[in-house]
């Protein structure tokens, strides 16, 4: 189909799975989430590196989807999980492109303050997501789903409200967007970017 948002990356990750033989019957799963409006503005928010939340959050569910297959998992909730856990609504990196988009997307930029270290988007922004899943996708929403959103940043989940995962999503959702997150060389020194608690990186509001 035809995004409304050009999408920052230089590729539509959605290539890189279609030949895929799993690829029809998770995009069944999740086409209405990924076709709404809502979501698709997610092409233009900057992520890891010069990869967009779009490309990031496909790529876990995607791979949670299949390997919830290959291992016996529930592989409706890897797939709804993988696509929502990073639906948050204030974008953490900024960029010229979210000019597009209504300014609640870009308030961190707009109205920036300093934040205390538990304020920070990897504290945060799980939560951010599940309220915005709540909010446009109740329909998809379980109890399974909602925790593996709200804890895939397990260890940092544990100075939020939610704690621990409790469900066998939780750990999947978890484990696929730490390896899809780290696929490139990462140095010690540049890690707490990734756990969004950094306060040096240029771009971000910490």
């Amino acid at each position: 189909m035809r995004y409304k948002y050009q999408c920052i990356d230089e590729f539509e990750v959605l290539d890189l799975y279609k030949n895929n033989p799993d690829f029809d019957s998770w995009y069944e799963i999740v086409s209405n989430i990924l076709n709404s409006d809502e979501f698709q503005k997610r092409r233009l928010f900057l992520h890891h590196e010069n990869e967009s939340v779009w490309s990031h959050s496909i790529k876990v569910s995607f791979n949670s989807y299949v390997f919830a297959k290959n291992n016996g998992f529930n592989m409706y909730n890897c797939a709804i999980a993988g696509l929502l856990h990073d639906f948050y609504t204030r974008a953490w990196q900024d960029s010229e492109e979210l000019s597009q988009l209504d300014d609640k997307y870009r308030e961190k930029f707009i109205h920036p303050r300093k934040l205390k270290l538990f304020e920070k988007h990897g504290f945060t922004h799980p939560i951010e997501a599940l309220e915005n899943s709540r909010e446009y996708f109740p329909e998809y929403m379980n109890k399974n789903i909602e925790n593996a959103i709200v804890t895939h940043m397990f260890p940092l989940s544990l100075f939020t409200d939610y704690k621990m995962p409790n469900c066998t999503e939780s750990f999947v959702i978890m484990y696929i967007d730490k390896k899809v997150s780290w696929t490139f060389d990462v140095e010690p020194k540049r890690l707490v970017k990734y756990v969004g608690v950094t306060t040096k990186q240029k771009g971000l509001n910490n």
